[in-house]
This record gives structure tokens, sequence and C-alpha cells, in this order.
């Protein structure tokens, strides 16, 4: 599939998912307004219904007593008249039972000449009944009823549990989502980079086998004994070349599963990059660069495989060879750092973009070089080489700019 028809996928799924939320947020919020005004009606309905049987000569009334909502969970009954408090209590409990108001709250009565507490009773969501205080001596008064729901949040919430529910499965639904879109984002990058690595490596196996081929065929035919040593000396080298990437590969796989067994004996790092240094060093000499060696680490052995902590050093020293444009100027450090021993190569190539470096050390990746492909490669070194220094307990960063040259910073612990 087109990378152009990912992204207008990702498009509009992203819409889709937005315009969803969206919707389901919506919904709840017109639900939890529902709830709540349900609420209220049926508070003001209880509390009608109790002033109705408080005051018997109701009929002489011009109108039924108001009840006023003062603030969202907190309701006031003006009676105006004496009241017996436990008359109160029983009829309030039965009418706010009847329209399944579950919920606990607090009532009492205020001195309506004073507008000062004359009596609290709080009445937890189980039924029970708590103490309250006896109904203060002010001698003759008018009360008023005052209710409050201090759980009256949380009790709609709760009472929109198939809402919520629906919420969750819904967020659940995008989470998914989302998840899938990434694998698949994923996924796509991976095959494009596997893709790349195929075509890199027909490539680099074929020029082998073709040289070998060509030297081969003038073996055959040539005469004199020099020419026939030469020619065998090419299907050496290309043997030589071939079986190292084949052998690359198979060593990526064998990471890959987990298989790779590391021959771990006591090693020198100092040893092991004096060997690595002079093998590259050759190469860099021919292009009239050169590599400056500064290895003042006195903690320098450990135990680790030889063959890979080798492979490795090369792996990095032959990238900064072969991605410095000019005259390779390579610089590689070794010093005491905590409880081990800290490696630098330092290199002034071409650098690394800082939006490529967090997948440089990815399987296949490889530094997007636009029309030109001057440097060739599986993609597999860099990936190899912070395999190894993870099996070896170690850590490895880096630090580039663009133009200016890349650092690796290898740091193994010794203790």
């Amino acid at each position: 599939m087109k990378r152009s028809k990912i992204r207008v996928m990702v498009v509009l799924g992203v819409l889709a998912v937005a315009g969803l939320l969206t919707a389901q947020l919506l919904w709840l919020k017109r639900a939890y307004e529902a709830e709540t005004r349900a609420f209220d009606f049926s508070v003001q309905s209880a509390l009608t219904t109790l002033a109705n049987e408080l005051l018997p000569d109701q009929e002489s009334a011009p109108s039924l007593p108001p009840v006023r909502q003062l603030a969202s969970n907190f309701f006031v009954v003006e009676l105006e008249r004496a009241v017996d408090p436990q008359v109160v209590d029983q009829r309030l409990r039965e009418e706010l039972s009847r329209r399944h108001l579950l919920t606990a709250y607090e009532w009492g009565l205020l001195n309506a000449d004073r507008d000062t507490l004359a009596l609290g009773h709080f009445v937890p969501a189980t039924g029970g009944s708590l103490p309250s205080a006896y109904l203060r001596n002010d001698g003759p008064a008018r009360y008023n009823l005052a209710l409050l729901f201090p759980d009256k949040r949380a009790y709609l919430v709760r009472e929109m549990d198939l809402w919520l529910l629906a919420t969750v499965g819904l967020l659940l639904v995008v989470g998914f989502f989302g998840y899938t879109m990434v694998q698949v984002l994923r996924e796509k990058r991976l095959s494009e980079m596997k893709t790349d690595f195929i075509n890199n490596l027909t490539h680099e196996l074929k020029t082998p086998i073709t040289n070998i081929g060509i030297a081969s065929e003038l073996m055959e035919h040539a005469s004199d004994v020099a020419k026939q040593q030469q020619y065998a000396g090419i299907i050496t080298r290309e043997n030589q070349r071939l079986r190292a990437q084949v052998e690359r590969v198979l060593q990526m796989a064998a990471l890959e599963q987990k298989e790779l067994a590391l021959d771990r004996t006591e090693v020198d790092l100092h040893a092991i990059l004096g060997e690595t240094l002079r093998s590259i060093g050759v190469r860099v000499q021919q292009r009239a660069g050169q590599v400056l060696a500064d290895l003042n680490a006195s903690r320098v052995r450990l135990v680790g495989d030889p063959l890979h902590l080798s492979n490795a050093f090369f792996n990095l020293l032959d990238n900064a060879e072969k991605y410095s444009p000019a005259a390779p100027q390579i610089a590689v450090t070794t010093q005491d750092y905590g409880h081990g021993v800290l490696v630098t190569i330092a290199d002034q190539g071409r650098g690394i973009r800082k939006e490529d470096q967090p997948h440089i050390f990815e399987k296949f990746y490889r530094v997007p070089t636009g029309n030109t492909h001057d440097v060739k490669g599986f993609g597999l070194g860099l990936s190899y080489v912070k395999s190894i220094i993870d099996a070896h307990r170690g850590t490895i960063t880096l630090d580039s700019d663009q133009g200016r040259g890349s650092r690796f910073e290898l740091f193994f612990p010794t203790a």
C-alpha cells in the first residue's frame, strides 16, 4: 500500500475517532444534565408533598409553600410554623425513598425569625440514623425546613453507570484503534526497510559472485602462472568478502532470536582496539586521513567475547571512514569512568540529522542520503553494535550534528 493511502487512512481514522469522542462527551454531558434535572424535580416534589402534610390549613392558604433551591445541592421549604422533628424525619425518609433517592442527606430546621439553625440531622445513604441535636428551646418559633445533599454529584455519577461503561468501552476501542494504527505504520516502515535491505543484500552478494565468476573464467584461459596467482587472489578475497557479508546477516538473525552464543573470556579492550585500529588505519591512510588514538584507561580488562567486540569496534570505525567525504579524521580515546571504561570514537564526517538519530540502532535502518548512494551497506551495522554492547551490559550513545561529524560513546562496566 502506498504511503499516501496510509496517510489518508490515518487522517480519516483520526477524524472519525475525534468525532466519536466528541459525540460521546456531548451525550455524557447531556445525560448528566438530565439526571440533575430529574433529581432536582424529585426532591422538590418530595418537599412539596411533605409541606402539604405539615400545613393542615393549606386550604386557606393563597398558595403552596415555595420550595427554593439555593444551591445545586441545597433546598429550603418556607414553612414558617412550628413542626414536629420526628414527623419531619419519618415523612422525609418515606418521600425520598418513594422516589428512589437513595443517597445521604442532611436536614435541619431553621428559625425563621432569627435565621439560625435550631436542629440538624444527618441521614446516611444506608437509611440508618445518627444522633442529632435536640430542638433548641427558643420559645414559640416558626421554622423553615432545610435539606442538603452532600454527595449529590457522586450519586448522579453512580446513576449514570451505563453511560460511563459505554464511554469506557469507547475509550478502549479508541485505544485499540490507536495501537493498531501505530502497529500498521511500524510494519509498513519495517517492510520498506526490509525491501531496501533485500535490494542492498542482492547487490552486495551479487558483486563478489560476479567477480569470482569473471576471475574463474580468466584463470581457466591464463597460461601465465603469475596471472593465475593474481586471479586466484581475487577469488580468495571476494570469497572472504562474501563470507563476511553472509556471516553478518547470520549474526543478526541469531541476535534477533536471542541465540547468539558469546565466547566469554577475559579480554583487554586496548588490545582489541589496537588490532582494529591497525586494520582500519590502512584504508584511512590511503585516503590521506589519520586515526588518532589516546588510550588512557587503566581498567581495561573485562569478561567478554573478543571477536564480537572487535566486530563492534570495526563497524563504528568503518562507518567513520566510509561517511567521511574528504580525508577521514578519526579520534579514538579511552578513559576510566565510574565503575568501568568509556570508549569514544569520533569523526568529522557527514554527521547524522537529529530526526534520524532515534532510529540509527534499529535493524535495517539506513540514514537517508537523497539520491546519493555512494555508501553501500545493509543497515545492520549499528543494530549489531548495539546488540553486542547490550550483551556485555554496556551502553552506547550518540552525539552528532549534520555536517560536523559523529561521536559515539561506549561504556563497559568492569567491576
